[in-house]
């Protein structure tokens, strides 16, 4: 299991980022990805693999003025 924005999230070997994003049905094209506190760059997404036990953040930014 992982730990998705406070939710515990079903683990799979070799699942990316982008996996989960797509599991979970993050279509917002402005996020940040977290693993364990550490940043994980748009470009890395589809070849992030994540970790059995992690947490993952993913936070949507806001834009506006």
């Amino acid at each position: 299991m992982i730990t998705v924005n406070g939710d515990r999230h079903p683990w799979r070997e070799a699942m990316t980022v982008r996996d989960l994003l797509r599991e979970r049905g993050y279509t917002f094209p402005l996020l940040i990805t977290r693993i364990d506190g550490t940043l994980i760059p748009r470009e890395r997404y589809d070849d992030t693999p994540i970790p059995e036990g992690a947490t993952v953040d993913v936070i949507h930014l806001m834009s506006g003025g």
